[in-house]
């Protein structure tokens, strides 16, 4: 049981001495017990007092590591930052899949080609070719610069989707893509490209296409039933794309003839040849 001093009995076992000093007297109490403790090793409540200020310590460092994960986690993917991106003799095409293979939380990405005359058209031989090399730049930066390097294209932002379109698109009524979806509702679809026969139902006039076997897996966790309203055909096709995972690509390319989207989890590949 603890006690304080001035509880103490003179039976018990601590010397009592008295000193004079500047004239007064002064009682000096020396508890024997405490005396050997301390001469046995450190006093417990000091050892106490030691673990519980690692501890503290500890749980300071680990809350400051989940906080800054959680600030990352929470950074808009334009605002992210890259460290090395490369695009060497590239077309804008190969720069966006450069950017969709970073591992950036959250980020969904379309990319629209200008529609060649023929899809054998070989994409290398009738786009701008270019070369670009960046450090610790903005997702927001380097769309920025791919735009610039092939200056026929252009980007845009649909929710947690980033579109990059050709320039004269928003003007083309006519186009696919700015289409308008009155209500249109899909049910226990399994994929995205599952999601292009009711589209194609509701524009028969327009030629719709997709191309997925081989190019990766773009399945949903489970069926997927749900209806939109109101929105464009862009926007149905991010919001079929996103719904892959945290991070999605789809791509619109081809021929005037042979128009197709691919969907894929994560980002594309390109390499130099007829694509």
């Amino acid at each position: 049981m603890f006690r304080y001093a001035s509880d103490m009995h003179p039976n018990d076992d601590a010397v009592f001495e008295r000193r004079r000093i500047c004239g007064e007297v002064e009682h000096v109490t020396v508890d024997k017990r405490r005396r050997h403790l301390q001469e046995c090793g450190p006093d417990p409540m000091k050892r106490a007092n030691g673990v519980l200020l690692l501890l503290l310590l500890c749980g300071i460092g680990l809350g400051q590591e989940a906080q800054d994960k959680r600030l990352h986690m929470a950074r808009p993917p334009l605002d992210v930052k890259v460290d090395h991106f490369d695009a060497l003799d590239a077309i804008l095409r190969d720069g966006v899949s450069e950017l969709s293979v970073k591992n950036i939380d959250g980020l969904h990405l379309g990319f629209e080609e200008i529609i060649r005359d023929r899809i054998q058209d070989d994409p290398r031989g009738v786009n701008v070719h270019f070369s670009l090399s960046l450090e610790n730049k903005s997702v927001r930066e380097i769309i920025d610069a791919l735009c610039q390097a092939d200056p026929r294209y252009t980007w845009s932002e649909d929710a947690p989707s980033i579109n990059v379109y050709p320039r004269a698109t928003p003007d083309d009524t006519s186009d696919l893509l700015n289409l308008r979806i009155g209500l249109l509702k899909i049910s226990a679809i399994t994929d995205p490209d599952q999601a292009l026969t009711p589209l194609s139902k509701l524009f028969p006039n327009q030629q719709v296409g997709y191309f997925g076997p081989g190019l990766g897996n773009n399945t949903y966790i489970e069926p997927w039933t749900t209806t939109f309203e109101d929105l464009t055909v862009r926007q149905f096709i991010n919001r079929v794309a996103e719904h892959m995972g945290p991070r999605t690509s789809w791509i619109w390319q081809g021929g005037k003839g042979e128009r197709m989207f691919t969907f894929l989890k994560g980002g594309f590949h390109t390499c130099h040849g007829r694509q």
